[in-house]
């Protein structure tokens, strides 16, 4: 694992930027093959070009590399913690609204479901589904755990 205040990135990340940066390179380079066929341009020019591109992708690399490394910053879009709005019923799946986009949502087994239209704050996140539960206007957690009264009093 690396130090955020590290310069140097790790060499799983190094390969990931080549390999992704790879097609690119190769459909620059089939194009300027076919424009070289077409209009008999010479090959110092072709290959100058592609050094170029090639050359970009390598200045580029020291500003772009922690956006490929996803170990940098666990929770990079800062949902933990935002609340939005249940578009639909979660019982336990369903849409939420959140930063004004549309999410899978899901409500942890143990929680009541929640309904359309109420306030939910995220917990979670796991890919694209978020992890929600009931919450007030004001963000702060409501208790939903079948068995509990009002305010996550269980009635005796």
């Amino acid at each position: 694992m690396m130090d955020k205040e590290t310069a140097r990135p790790p060499i799983r990340i190094v390969i990931k930027y080549a390999l992704l940066q790879l097609p690119g390179q190769v459909l620059f380079l089939l194009i300027l093959l076919l424009v070289r066929r077409w209009l008999e341009v010479p090959s110092y020019l072709v290959w100058g070009l592609l050094g170029v591109w090639v050359a970009k992708d390598i200045v580029l690399f020291p500003f772009l590399w922690r956006f490929y490394d996803s170990h940098q910053h666990p929770d990079r879009f800062g949902m933990v913690g935002r609340t939005g709005v249940a578009l639909t019923r979660l019982n336990p799946n369903g849409y939420a609204k959140v930063q004004g986009e549309r999410w899978q949502a899901v409500v942890p087994d143990e929680q009541t479901p929640i309904e359309k239209g109420e306030t939910v704050c995220v917990d979670g996140i796991s890919g694209l589904e978020l992890t929600v539960n009931s919450c007030t206007e004001d963000g702060e957690h409501e208790d939903t755990s079948p068995g509990t009264g009002e305010h996550g009093v269980v009635p005796s």
